[in-house]
């Protein structure tokens, strides 16, 4: 059984300490986050260690490190966090659910993260820390760079190609063949058919009030 320390102490880490609890192939620990954060938000009965004490606490060769922020500055601060972990000699584990389904033949990236029931085709490529989140799909040769973020239930087609430092939500469709440049934002629900730009963000067209009441809408063009 590996220990664990966790990088992240708010949402996404109380996420996957639920999934760790229930693997045995791993005890989660600590949490670390930088110095500022550590009496921030925080998970019961798992003590916070600021960044510069973790060394001290935690040494580097008895334990993993399984990233667990979220994506806030476009997955740039998970990112810093990354390197900085790596730099101090702590190995990034990556963690793939038991109830992921992975059939590419090419190794995940370092520290790479696969939530259940996601789909990983064959001859998929993830890139060093990118969480690929549950139901998601990475449909056969398409290719997610790394500090990427593919939320719950997104579709990256076939030959897709997501750079680095995107994020692509809820639902979202990238279609074949498509490239998401770096540092995009594609929202929930969003359907991709074209190569997009550099720092760019793409909403799908948000849910209108309809002019007719919803007694009105059964009645005339049912549900």
């Amino acid at each position: 059984m590996k220990k664990v320390i966790l990088a992240g102490n708010a949402v996404t880490a109380e996420i996957l300490n639920s999934y760790l609890e229930k693997d045995k192939r791993y005890e989660v620990i600590a949490l670390t986050v930088d110095d500022e954060f550590a009496e921030q938000a925080g998970i019961k009965g798992l003590e916070s260690v600021p960044l510069s004490l973790l060394a001290a606490a935690h040494k580097p060769y008895d334990c993993v490190v399984i990233m667990a922020m979220g994506y806030n500055d476009l997955n740039q601060a998970r990112e810093s966090l990354f390197l900085r972990l790596k730099g101090m000699g702590y190995q990034i584990e990556t963690y793939v659910h038991p109830d992921a389904h992975i059939f590419t033949q090419y190794p995940l990236g370092e520290g790479s993260i696969i939530l259940p029931s996601a789909v990983i085709e064959p001859h998929v490529r993830v890139a060093e820390n990118t969480m690929i989140w549950c139901n998601a799909t990475l449909a056969h040769h398409s290719c997610v760079d790394e500090h990427c973020w593919v939320a719950s239930g997104a579709v990256i087609s076939g030959k897709a190609y997501v750079k680095h430092n995107s994020f692509i939500g809820v639902n979202a469709t990238v279609v074949n063949e498509v490239v998401i440049a770096e540092n995009n934002i594609i929202g929930g629900g969003a359907l991709i058919t074209k190569n997009t730009k550099e720092n760019t963000v793409h909403l799908a067209r948000s849910g209108e009030e309809l002019r007719f009441s919803s007694q009105e809408y059964d009645k005339y063009f049912g549900v």
